[in-house]
């Protein structure tokens, strides 16, 4: 079923625990938008699907196309709706189709800084780049540029520079003047007020002042960054608890584990033990190494995260829930380190289904 209807009026609240009317999904990655389809079913909250077609992008709530590629699954880094507007990272059809279908504004304040930063210009002139005819002369790719005495031609290697390098700089223009929507939770306080708990790297592009101006919301609460994204190690529940990751637990679910196998590898015979040979060896590797990790990890400490996070009146609820591992350049600089996620269970949605439970 294709949704035609293009006033679907929505006023986004938040986005701790709370009743949600719909998910929009980039992808069905591995049939996982067709997953969430079902689960709704059962909870009672629908599932907006982009179709494959970025000319013309619409939003389908059934027969989903299966993809294997992963590419653009982030749709809340794409685009946060916040209250009746809509954060987005560029002026695409994606993000037009999102606006009209849901009554949307574009966001005031990054309207300014797109303004600010002449976005329009630089996206126009990488759109002109894209459409510019390829023509081939002695068996050489050219590029025809239109002139007001006719045309003018350049290799296709220039040109490829040209546009490669006018991409990248629009893209980084694009990022300083957005926030992913993993980095940030819109939460309510007991007076019903919204509040705001957002990655403190953010504050590397706007102000406390600007961030108020943006989300339209006084109590702002910078968190530090235990993470790439802050939904990797907390999330918000409701009533202002908070669960949040707890890494030395883990470690210490990991040394059960690895005594548990133990144990039971010296309760069996000779010829069944070798079946506990592989799970031991594993475990046993992967706790040393993730001892180790901790005691090496650039990013914030989670304690810090706790610290923050009881300032501003949170209860945080510590929890084992994430495994990772350290990859990127063994310089010292913390910016050239990232996380591999080899389990997280931090990085999930939380909602109120009809029944008034937390699902």
């Amino acid at each position: 079923m294709k949704i035609n209807n293009t006033q679907q009026n929505i006023n986004f609240q938040g986005y701790d625990a709370r009743r949600l009317k719909g998910f929009v999904m980039n992808s069905n990655f591995e049939g996982i938008a067709e997953e969430m389809r079902k689960i709704g079913e059962i909870e009672n909250f629908k599932v907006y699907l982009f179709e494959n077609s970025p000319a013309k992008p619409r939003l389908k709530t059934d027969k989903f196309e299966y993809t294997q590629n992963n590419k653009g699954c982030w749709a809340q880094d794409y685009w946060g709706i916040i209250g009746d507007s809509l954060l987005a990272f560029e002026n695409s059809p994606k993000t037009e189709t999102l606006k009209n279908f849901f009554n949307l504004k574009n966001n005031k304040f990054q309207e300014f800084i797109h303004e600010m930063m002449n976005v329009k210009d630089q996206q126009e002139y990488v759109d002109l780049l894209y459409n510019l005819p390829i023509v081939k002369k002695n068996g050489k790719e050219f590029v025809e540029i239109p002139t007001p005495e006719g045309s003018e031609y350049i290799d296709k290697k220039i040109y490829d520079f040209e546009l490669e390098k006018n991409s990248k700089l629009l893209k980084n223009i694009l990022s300083k003047t957005h926030i992913k929507g993993g980095n940030y939770f819109i939460t309510k306080n007991k007076q019903g007020e919204d509040e705001l708990l957002i990655g403190q790297n953010e504050l590397k592009k706007f102000s406390i002042e600007e961030l108020q101006q943006i989300f339209k919301i006084k109590n702002i609460h910078p968190i530090p960054q235990a993470d790439f994204h802050i939904d990797l190690f907390l999330r918000p529940l409701k009533d202002k608890k908070v669960l949040i990751a707890d890494d030395n637990t883990m470690l210490e679910t990991l040394a059960k584990g690895f005594e548990s196998i133990k144990n039971a590898a010296f309760k069996v015979t000779e010829d069944e033990r070798e079946k506990f040979r592989i799970p031991f060896a594993k475990t046993a590797t992967y706790f040393n190494q993730f001892k180790k990790i901790l005691s090496i990890n650039p990013y914030a400490n989670m304690k810090d995260v706790e610290t923050s996070l009881l300032k501003a009146g949170y209860e945080p609820i510590k929890v084992p829930s994430r495994l990772f591992e350290i990859f990127g350049d063994q310089d010292g600089n913390k910016n050239s380190y990232l996380l591999k996620q080899l389990q997280n269970y931090m990085n999930a949605n939380v909602l109120i289904n009809n029944k008034n439970e937390v699902v």
